[in-house]
Parts: C-alpha cells; sequence; structure tokens
C-alpha cells in the first residue's frame, strides 16, 4: 500500500539534460515540490508528482525552467521533459532498488527496511520509499545535514524552511534539539514531512505547518535552515536576522556553485555576516550570523 494520505498513481516525470546540468535539474524538481526523485544515467534526472489536478502544469513550468538553464550558465542539452503515470506500488519497488542506508557525519538515513548498526553518538533518520524530496541523496541534503551537526548547540530552537520530507527537522531534533518548527508551501508536502515524522517517532516534538517565513511568528532560533534556492534563501534574509537568538546561525543552501558569490553578496547587504561555505559537487550552503553577533558556545 502507499503511504498513508498518498494518492494510488503518480507521475514520473524524467528531465533529460547534459551531465553538467543534473543537479540543476534535480533541484527544479525539488523546487515544484517533487515527492521524491532518482538519478538513473548521468545525463537523466527523475522525479514523481501526484496524479493530480497540479500535474500538467507543473510538468509545463519544469519544461520551461529546464530550457532557461542557459541563462545560468549551464547547457541544458537536450532539455528533455517527459512523463507517465506509475502505480504507487511500482514507485515504492524503484526506490528500494536505489535507496540505500547514507552516512553523513553522525547522521545515518535510511529506509526502514534497511538494518543499521549506529556507532557512538550516531542517529538514524528513517525515510521509507515513496516519501518526498530529502532522503540524503542530494548534495544540498548533506550539507544542510553537516551544518545542522556543527550548528546546532545543545537545546537549540530549530527553524526549517522548505521541509521537505522533513529529514532536516527529524535529524535536529534527534540531534537534541529542544524546539523544532518545520514549514513547507506546499500543501501536498506537510502530510508527507508528518508521516516522517511519526515513522521516527518524533509526531510530538516537531512542529510541521503550511507557510513560509512570512507565517513565522516564533522569534529566538538558534540556528535557521533554509534549504531551498538563491532566491528564497536571499528572500528570507532580512526576517531570519530579527527572528534570530543571540548567536543564532542562518543556513542557506538549494544555492548552485556558481551563484554562491552572489548569495554571499546577498547575506551581507541583509545585515549577515558570511561565516563559511559548505561544498560537493556543484552546490554549496552558507552559514551565516548577524554581523556582529559572536559564535555561541556549543
Amino acid at each position: 500500500m502507499p503511504p498513508h494520505g498518498q494518492p494510488d498513481e503518480w507521475i514520473r516525470v524524467s528531465i533529460q539534460v547534459t551531465p553538467a546540468a543534473v543537479e540543476a535539474a534535480g533541484e527544479l524538481l525539488r523546487a515544484a515540490g517533487c515527492s521524491g526523485w532518482e538519478n538513473p544515467a548521468p545525463d537523466t534526472v527523475a522525479g514523481y508528482f501526484p496524479a493530480d489536478g497540479r500535474a500538467e502544469e507543473r510538468i509545463a513550468a519544469l519544461q520551461e525552467q529546464v530550457r532557461a538553464l542557459d541563462q545560468y550558465g549551464l547547457d541544458p542539452g537536450p532539455a528533455l521533459v517527459t512523463a507517465q503515470a506509475v502505480p504507487a506500488r511500482a514507485w515504492e519497488e524503484v526506490w528500494k532498488e536505489y535507496f540505500r542506508p547514507a552516512r553523513i557525519g553522525r547522521v545515518i538515513v535510511a529506509p526502514t527496511s534497511e538494518k543499521v548498526t549506529l556507532g557512538e553518538g550516531e542517529v538514524v533518520v528513517r525515510i521509507d520509499p515513496g516519501m518526498a524530496f530529502g532522503s540524503g541523496a542530494h548534495a544540498t541534503t548533506r550539507l544542510c545535514l553537516l551544518a545542522l551537526q556543527q550548528e546546532l548547540r545543545a537545546g537549540g530552537r530549530v527553524l526549517d524552511l522548505g521541509t521537505g520530507s522533513g529529514i532536516l527537522a527529524i535529524a535536529a531534533s534527534l540531534l537534541g534539539a529542544s524546539r523544532v518548527l518545520a514549514v513547507d508551501n506546499d500543501p501536498e508536502v506537510v502530510p508527507i514531512a508528518q508521516e516522517n515524522a511519526e515513522l521516527n517517532g518524533k509526531a510530538a516534538e516537531i512542529t510541521i505547518c503550511e507557510g513560509d517565513i512570512t507565517t513565522v511568528e516564533e522569534s529566538g532560533w538558534d540556528l535557521v535552515l533554509a534549504n531551498i534556492a538563491p532566491g528564497p534563501v536571499l528572500q528570507a534574509a532580512p526576517r531570519v536576522a530579527g527572528m534570530l537568538a543571540e548567536g543564532g546561525v542562518y543556513v542557506g543552501a538549494g544555492i548552485p556553485a556558481e551563484r554562491a558569490d552572489e548569495v554571499e553578496a546577498g547575506l551581507t547587504s541583509a545585515g549577515f555576516r558570511v561565516e563559511r561555505v559548505l561544498r560537493e559537487a556543484e552546490w554549496v550552503a552558507i552559514v551565516a550570523r548577524p554581523a556582529g553577533a559572536a559564535a555561541a558556545s556549543t
């Protein structure tokens, strides 16, 4: 059976581009609210949408966005976007074929079907096949998990913007955060993140809701994670600066490496001091504090 509350049929969207543009195409799928993605070939990325009234609109928008990658210095090559209906059970089998435990620092991301042996200080985040973006397979997720481990202080309060599968929020709770709020502006993603929180025994510790930075009223956050895209990371920055606790940190990710300088400059203009940039493949995550703030002790 498909996960509770999920449709019986999905649309598998496949994007064929040049190998250099694969990561960007995957990010476009994520930004479009894709539930699950894979990289079946060096020049192909594929993701899954519910077979609902929005599917055709999403596919058309993706086609335009893929063709526009050349505006960012990436050759999209064939820029071929195709779609086919996939039964939920078949989709889960696809996940099982490629989704294996991934160790990112002290965090291990694994499906429930895989046995995991934990070392000292390690935690496991369980993500089952058939759920939303955020399996640890994408560089942006791994970079955020590393930044989370480096920056989360004992009992810290964490805000996760664009939570997707909820993987970062769940990891934060498992690593000892005292308060975790996760928001996503895609209403279809929220129940998936909630289901993942339940799967990890963290439903009571994590608040998950539809929204974005403008709907968050709480302040005093020790760590704000935004694994989204350059534009939203910068748009959220001024508000985040006023919501952080003393010594708090803003981590922006979903940023192609070629746009790192642009985002660093934008964060500086918004009143942040960039402390470091984490890099993997063609992606970066930027760790920043409000200018003049001192690093908090862990």
